[in-house]
C-alpha cells in the first residue's frame, strides 16, 4: 500500500512541515488501542534549520485535525491543532479575520525527551487550508480509524 504525505505549508522547497504516513505500526492489530499507531516520519524545515522525528502518530490525531481545519476554513476563523498523544508533534493553525494563518508548532526528538524544535509558518492564508484536508483525507482512506473511535 503506498504511503500518504501530509504537507502543512505552500511549498515543499519553503519553510514546511511534512508528515509521511508509511503504514499501520501494528498490522496485524484490528483493535482501537494497537491498530491506530502509525509509522509517520516527521519532516520539519524552517528557517535554517532541518529535523527528522522517526514519530508514531494515530490514526485519530490526523481525523481530529482535519475535522477542526473543515471548520475552521468554513467558518473563515478559529484554529485547529494537531497534538500527538506521545508529544512527537504539536501544531496550531490559526485563521484570522483576513483569511491570513498562523501556524506554530513543537516537535519532539524521542517521547519525554528535552530536545525540542519550536517554529512557525508565515505567509499562508484560508486557501491553503483545502489542499491540507484533501492529503488528510486521502490518509484517512489509506488508513481508517479501526475499532471504536
Amino acid at each position: 500500500m503506498e504511503h500518504a504525505e501530509i504537507v502543512i505549508g505552500r511549498d515543499k522547497q519553503l519553510d514546511h512541515v511534512l508528515i509521511r504516513v508509511l503504514g499501520r505500526m501494528h498490522p496485524g492489530c484490528t483493535d482501537f488501542w494497537d491498530g491506530n499507531w502509525l509509522t509517520s516520519p516527521i519532516h520539519v524545515q524552517v528557517g535554517g534549520f532541518r529535523a527528522r522525528i522517526d514519530a508514531g502518530l494515530r490514526v485519530e490525531e490526523l481525523r481530529d485535525f482535519r475535522v477542526a481545519l473543515e471548520r475552521v476554513h468554513a467558518d473563515v476563523k478559529g484554529s485547529a491543532a494537531l497534538s500527538s498523544l506521545e508529544h512527537w508533534i504539536e501544531l496550531t493553525v490559526e485563521c484570522h479575520r483576513t483569511g491570513s494563518l498562523s501556524i506554530s508548532g513543537t516537535v519532539a526528538d524521542a517521547p519525554g525527551q528535552w530536545n525540542t524544535l519550536n517554529f512557525v509558518i508565515e505567509g499562508l492564508d484560508q486557501t491553503d487550508i483545502p489542499p491540507l484536508v484533501d492529503a488528510l483525507v486521502a490518509a484517512e482512506e489509506r488508513f481508517p480509524v479501526l475499532g471504536r473511535g
